[in-house]
Formats: C-alpha cells, sequence, structure tokens
C-alpha cells in the first residue's frame, strides 16, 4: 500500500471528465495501461458485456468518455468507468497537479487489425493501491481483471 498525494471516492462527471483531459501527456498514460485481453467483438459489444459482467459483481458503469489519442489520424479510445459496489469510483493523485487517475477503469480502443477490441487496465495502480482503502473496494480493484476475462469469454 502506498500513500498517494490526494485519494477519495466520486460519482461526479467533472472529475471523470478531467481524467480524460488536460494534465499528464497520453503517452505517460499509456505507460501505465497492460493489454490484458482482446475481444473478438467490436467496441459497442465489448462495452455492453463489460457493464452485463460488471453488473453480476455488484458494481455498475457510471461513464463510458471518449478519448483521443491522436488528433491528425483520429486515433481514439473509450474509459468505461465503473462504480464500486460500495459506491463511486476511487479517484488518486499522485502528487500535487498530477493528473486524476481512476482506478476502476477499464479502456477500450479498436484493434490495430481492425477486427475486435483491445482491452486494457492500469495494471500498476492496481497492484499498488493507496492505503486506507475499504475491503470491499480492494475485493472490486483485485477483482477487475476477472470482471474483464468473463466479459470476454461468454
Amino acid at each position: 500500500m502506498k500513500k498517494p498525494f490526494r485519494f477519495w471516492m466520486t460519482s461526479g462527471v467533472a472529475i471523470m471528465v478531467a481524467a480524460v483531459s488536460g494534465g499528464r501527456s497520453l503517452a505517460s498514460e499509456d505507460e501505465r495501461l497492460t493489454l490484458t485481453n482482446v475481444s473478438r467483438f467490436g467496441v459497442s459489444e465489448t462495452v455492453h458485456r463489460i457493464e452485463a459482467s460488471a453488473q453480476r459483481h455488484g458494481m455498475h458503469v457510471l461513464a463510458c468518455l471518449p478519448q483521443t489519442l491522436n488528433e491528425v489520424t483520429g486515433e481514439s479510445r473509450y474509459m468505461l468507468v465503473l462504480e464500486s459496489s460500495q459506491g463511486g469510483t476511487p479517484v488518486v493523485m499522485e502528487s500535487e497537479g498530477a493528473k486524476p487517475s481512476l482506478l476502476l477503469t477499464v479502456y477500450l480502443q479498436q484493434a490495430r487489425s481492425g477486427h475486435g477490441t483491445e482491452v486494457f487496465l492500469q495494471q500498476g495502480a492496481l497492484q499498488d493501491l493507496p492505503e486506507g482503502l475499504s475491503d470491499q473496494l480492494q475485493s472490486d480493484l483485485a477483482g477487475l481483471p476477472a470482471v474483464v476475462d468473463e466479459a470476454l469469454s461468454a
């Protein structure tokens, strides 16, 4: 467990939008993401499957936000922000002025091959959790990879 600069729970859309834009560059954010799965389904179907799996685990989708990766090529991805089974989604700021990081988030983008969807998680963030998390929230965060696996296996 680590002690971040700030940690809180929110259901507010404003903080989710702030996490999508501003702050750190996307390149530094990409370094923290790990490709965890490639879905044989398109992005929209993959979102629906992850949403259904999350609901079976007591979580809900707070937002599905588009994020532009490259303005020239139009490459983009989606951030699927989940609400913990205890309510709200966990937000962490590593330092003053840092971009907020939404821990219960799944990133999805069209596979480079053009078939299916690449699914990413913040593996480092899920392994080095902030101090003071409830047991329920720790369980939700630890179970996030299984929620995704379950969604894509059906």
